[in-house]
């Protein structure tokens, strides 16, 4: 089932056209993600093709235990897919990008897309549980650069303590969410850009560096 997930309150300016970026001749304009919770079950099918056999074996040279994340994304439950499945994901995610490249096309005046990077700030140890918001990007093959926006601050971001949540996993991380333990953790974004853009978006990101003064 497509699992969908929203960010805790460090991502939720009340206004973006007030952001600083926003205020230096840029035009904010928003943004509807696509099928991202679709792209993220296609990534896991994707990850989980082999069961894990290539990480583990990668692994197996140094002798080290894979860390918890990969762990549990590659863990048990996980069935090897058969070459016609793998090249049946190929077809989808190649449909996938055609898609969300038309839906671009049709906005020609964006030239990147501010997206979060996490649904969190820095996150607590081995509490990494959704990837969606990176691996969509690397599904789409589109160029993104890391951005430190601002820190999480107990008195600003506040839990919603009236949230119902979009998924059980979306449920799951708004509950993580402890404003006290996220208190001065660093917050950042993606600064993504077209296909084959790469010093493009690396130019983006540094206007977008100037405009609030990092």
């Amino acid at each position: 089932m497509a699992s969908s997930c929203r960010t805790h309150p460090s991502f939720e300016p009340s206004d973006w056209s007030s952001m600083p970026f926003a205020k230096a001749d840029h035009t904010v304009v928003e943004w509807q993600p696509y099928k991202h919770g679709y792209a993220f079950d296609l990534i896991r099918s994707f990850s989980s093709a082999d069961v894990g056999e290539d990480v583990r074996n990668a692994l197996a040279f140094s002798g080290d235990p894979p860390i918890f994340n990969i762990d549990k994304l590659l863990g048990p439950g996980a069935t090897r897919l058969e070459l016609n499945a793998v090249w049946d994901i190929q077809s989808k995610r190649y449909k996938y990008q055609q898609e969300y490249l038309a839906i671009w096309q049709e906005i020609s005046h964006v030239d990147g897309w501010i997206h979060p990077l996490a649904p969190h700030a820095a996150v607590k140890h081995n509490d990494f549980k959704y990837y969606g918001y990176t691996t969509v990007i690397n599904l789409l093959d589109w160029p993104a650069v890391v951005l430190p926006v601002t820190f999480a601050d107990r008195e600003t971001d506040v839990k919603d303590a009236t949230y119902k949540g979009i998924s059980p996993l979306d449920t799951e991380i708004h509950n993580d969410y402890d404003a006290d333990i996220y208190h001065g953790a660093p917050v950042s974004v993606q600064v993504i850009g077209r296909r084959l853009q790469e010093e493009y978006v690396i130019g983006l990101a540094e206007q977008i560096g100037i405009a609030l003064s990092l």
